[in-house]
C-alpha cells in the first residue's frame, strides 16, 4: 500500500457574504421577532455554492448568538462580528476582522441600514441595501448604495451579477 493520499479539498469561496442581523436576518420590529420569510433558503443556498457566510451587526454578541441559535441559523455563518467585539457600526474594524487579507471585490455586505452603507463603503466593499422590510428606504438611499432588494429574488439577481454563480 502507498503513502496515504490526502484527499481533503481546499475549495476556494465563491465569495464572501456579510449579512447584517437586525431588519436583513431578523425583523425585530415585531414581538417575538421572526426570522424573514425565504432566509434560511436563501442561506442553505449559498452555503451549498461555496459561499462564505458572515455577521456584521450593532447587536451585542450574547443576543446575536442567542437569536442565531433560536432560528437555527448559526451553523451557516463562518464567524460573526458584534458591536461588544471591537468599534461598532460604522466603524469597518468589523468587516476587517470578518475578512482579513481577502480581496474586496470578492465581498459583499448586505444591510438595511445607513450604519451598514457607510461602514462598507469605508472598508471599500459593495453592499446591498435590503429594503425587504422597508420599501422607502430605495428611495431614501439610493445615491449611496451600489444595490438595493426589496425582496430575496432580487438579492438572488445582484449575488449571481456579482459573483458569476
Amino acid at each position: 500500500m502507498g503513502p496515504k493520499e490526502n484527499t481533503t479539498e481546499h475549495k476556494i469561496p465563491a465569495g464572501h457574504i456579510i449579512f447584517d442581523h437586525d431588519g436583513t436576518l431578523v425583523n425585530t420590529e415585531h414581538f417575538p421577532a421572526f426570522l424573514f420569510d425565504g432566509i434560511r433558503e436563501l442561506l442553505i443556498e449559498l452555503k451549498s455554492k461555496g459561499f462564505e457566510l458572515y455577521v456584521w451587526t450593532s447587536r451585542p454578541r450574547r443576543s446575536t448568538l442567542e437569536s442565531l441559535g433560536k432560528f437555527d441559523i448559526q451553523q451557516f455563518f463562518s464567524d460573526i462580528y458584534c458591536y461588544d467585539d471591537g468599534l461598532p457600526k460604522p466603524n469597518p474594524m468589523g468587516l476587517e476582522r470578518l475578512t482579513p487579507g481577502l480581496q474586496k471585490n470578492k465581498i459583499l455586505h448586505i444591510g438595511d441600514s445607513y450604519t451598514d452603507l457607510e461602514g462598507a463603503k469605508a472598508y471599500g466593499i459593495e453592499v446591498v441595501l435590503a429594503c425587504w422590510n422597508n420599501a422607502d428606504q430605495v428611495n431614501k438611499y439610493h445615491d449611496i448604495t451600489d444595490y438595493t432588494a426589496l425582496n430575496f429574488i432580487e438579492l438572488r439577481e445582484v449575488i449571481k451579477g456579482k459573483f458569476y454563480v
